[in-house]
């Protein structure tokens, strides 16, 4: 397997002009100035963004970026919870190479990422808001607060091409009660719908709205220094909302929001449906910058998606998820691929069940379950479909596939239909090996993982 290297012990070992030459390009003094803002939201749903149709939320400045740019509708993250999203994006590696495949993990000391690369090309590269990254000293961003001051200095120095991360905190729990009205949210076909499920969209909403007002300052921020013509804005969420998204390998919790505008560059208003992935970020931006990818990122530079000269990127996409290191998280290691129309999902250990903080609380106690999650259950006294959800959700068979472009939300299993065989036997065969490349054994992996969680302050 390639060895990676910080910056430091790359420079140590190789020397400077060593890791000059990764980057075999005009570099710092020919540079392309393109500076560039990576808005990165916290548990959003790709659904619940009015400009990918949820009418019930509003958010014109998301919507903004939209409209004045490409809308990705195959956008990806690997795993769908936080530090893992955040890793694989910052580093262009998947979450088994770079060392997050569980949610509080702690990233190789070896391995290079963003701001390395990009220091290298000239750019200031800092970070606004949310960390949730480790160790820090693999990740030298200029850290500063998430306060429109400190963005505000960040970007107006004007002296050299920058790249800045905003990583809000919102819309991620607990949540702030709004204007929003249980009876107006708009309930998602593979969730149930009680009352106690609304009220909590509702309340989500209004955090939503809250951050749609955030990304309006920093895009207000751009107009005020004149960098708007200047600037690649991108906009994506690291993971989908709660039960059925978030700590699952399914389309609600890995299909991300996934905008980007670039004046003169991208026409407004359009969309494409390349897929791609979180660990495809730095590639793009060191391609952008005017670098040499290196060739040992598992992730390519869809660059050429964005200038309208690709439609497609990915053949496959590939998920991971370990529930050790959640809150009342319990051994359930899924793996998933698609490819165009498909998804297969396995899951290493269907004999166990999933729990997660709305199933168990914060102790592995059922009792201190969520509202949500206990009027599911009183509702499948009652309801076939709420009974099948819930029993679903936490004890699943060994292997699923689904039909995405008959259906999209994942509600009717096909692995065992006439006629699928061949289809099981192409992607189950690409995923495993996937995971010999990724250096990922299933269960035997996930059981090495040590369960280590932060204070429940931190979470």
């Amino acid at each position: 397997m390639t060895e990676y290297y910080s910056r430091k012990k790359f420079v140590n070992k190789f020397g400077k002009a060593a890791l000059a030459s990764i980057f075999l390009s005009n570099c710092i003094n020919k540079i392309h100035n393109t500076n560039i803002v990576f808005i990165l939201s916290d548990d959003l749903s790709k659904y619940d963004v009015s400009c990918y149709g949820n009418s019930a939320v509003k958010t014109p400045n998301i919507d903004r970026i939209a409209k004045e740019g490409l809308k990705f509708h195959r956008a990806y993250t690997p795993t769908a919870m936080c530090a893992p999203a955040r890793a694989s994006l910052y580093t262009g590696l998947y979450p088994h190479r770079n060392g997050v495949h569980m949610n509080h993990g702690s990233t190789k000391s070896s391995v290079l990422s963003l701001p390395i690369y990009l220091n290298e090309l000239g750019y200031r590269v800092g970070l606004s808001g949310k960390k949730h990254i480790y160790p820090l000293d693999v990740y030298p961003f200029e850290y500063m607060s998430d306060d429109k001051d400190s963005i505000d200095d960040f970007i107006g120095k004007n002296d050299t091409p920058f790249c800045l991360i905003f990583a809000s905190n919102e819309p991620h729990g607990p949540h702030n009660k709004g204007n929003y009205s249980p009876k107006d949210v708009s309930v998602p076909p593979y969730q149930i719908d009680t009352q106690e499920t609304r009220e909590l969209l509702a309340n989500y909403y209004a955090d939503i709205d809250i951050h749609d007002k955030e990304v309006g300052v920093i895009l207000d921020l751009l107009d005020k220094h004149n960098l708007t013509s200047n600037t690649i804005v991108f906009f994506a969420s690291d993971n989908g909302f709660e039960l059925f998204a978030k700590w699952t390998c399914y389309e609600a919790g890995l299909n991300v929001p996934f905008l980007v505008r670039w004046p003169n560059k991208i026409n407004p208003g359009t969309k494409t449906n390349a897929m791609i992935s979180f660990a495809d970020f730095v590639p793009t931006l060191i391609d952008i910058a005017g670098g040499q990818v290196p060739g040992y990122l598992d992730g390519k530079s869809f660059k050429s998606v964005l200038l309208n000269e690709k439609l497609t990127h990915h053949k496959y996409i590939y998920g991971t998820h370990t529930n050790r290191g959640i809150w009342s998280g319990e051994t359930y290691p899924i793996r998933s691929i698609r490819n165009k129309r498909y998804k297969y999902i396995q899951n290493l250990y269907s004999e166990g069940k999933f729990t997660c903080i709305p199933t168990n609380g914060w102790d592995y106690n059922e009792e201190n379950a969520s509202e949500v999650f206990k009027s599911w259950k009183k509702k499948a006294l009652t309801d076939d479909f709420a009974a099948k959800r819930v029993i679903h959700l936490q004890k699943r068979p060994p292997e699923e596939l689904y039909d995405l472009e008959k259906d999209p939300y994942e509600l009717n299993n096909i692995i065992n239909k006439k006629g699928v065989s061949d289809i099981v036997v192409e992607l189950k065969s690409e995923l495993q090996s996937w995971m010999e490349q990724q250096g990922d054994f299933g269960l035997e992996s996930e059981l090495q993982v040590e369960k280590k969680l932060p204070k429940k302050a931190d979470y």
